[in-house]
């Protein structure tokens, strides 16, 4: 006859091993830094951000352009053209048909909301995976720094600037960390050379 004898560990076995998963955890926590993480996560998401702006700004082109440039857009659903100096708001109105706004309200902390001014508060929403954008109409030089970019540089656009905060209102509010500003040219966004 087999006399079937269940073992268990001894409270020292146990104390052992918990002590060796907490030397292989603190050894994981110190090597993997979670700020190297958070800075991977926010460039990756700058690069889907900028591509979802180009493809916008291409159906723009494509849809609502005479010529193929961004000087002779036309409005949405008629036949004349935007005029940037009198609707400061005509650049918004376009982005907004070809990305997924989610809403337009833009909190007073946001880069979005302190970039905007009187004449282009409609052009400030946010997308739906929570970054926030502003789009204003104008010529004057700006300093910016592309995804993945190790460095600012200056640019003066020809149509406008898209101001895009990639994580919304969250921090670390960086440009060129989550925050980025997107120059407009006639042909689209302005890329660095």
């Amino acid at each position: 006859m087999m006399i079937n004898k269940k073992r268990a560990f001894t409270m020292a076995e146990a104390i052992l091993v918990m002590t060796i998963l907490g030397i292989i955890a603190t050894i994981m926590i110190t090597t993997l830094k979670p700020s190297e993480f958070k800075d991977k996560g926010l460039k990756i998401l700058a690069k889907k951000v900028l591509s979802e702006i180009d493809t916008a700004t291409t159906q723009i082109l494509i849809n609502n352009s005479q010529n193929g440039t961004m000087d002779t857009l036309y409005k949405p659903n008629t036949s004349t053209t935007f005029a940037a100096e009198k609707d400061p708001n005509s650049l918004g109105v376009l982005y907004k048909r070809f990305l997924t706004a989610t809403r337009e309200t833009i909190g007073s902390g946001s880069f979005c909301y302190s970039a905007a001014d009187a004449n282009s508060p409609a052009n400030a929403f946010y997308l739906k995976d929570g970054a926030c954008m502003l789009i204003k109409n104008t010529t004057t030089e700006t300093e910016t720094r592309f995804p993945g970019e190790a460095s600012n540089y200056k640019v003066t656009p020809t149509r406008g600037i898209i101001y895009v905060d990639t994580n919304g209102d969250d921090e670390p509010n960086v440009i060129g960390k989550d925050r980025f500003i997107f120059p407009l040219g006639n042909e689209g966004i302005m890329f660095a050379e």
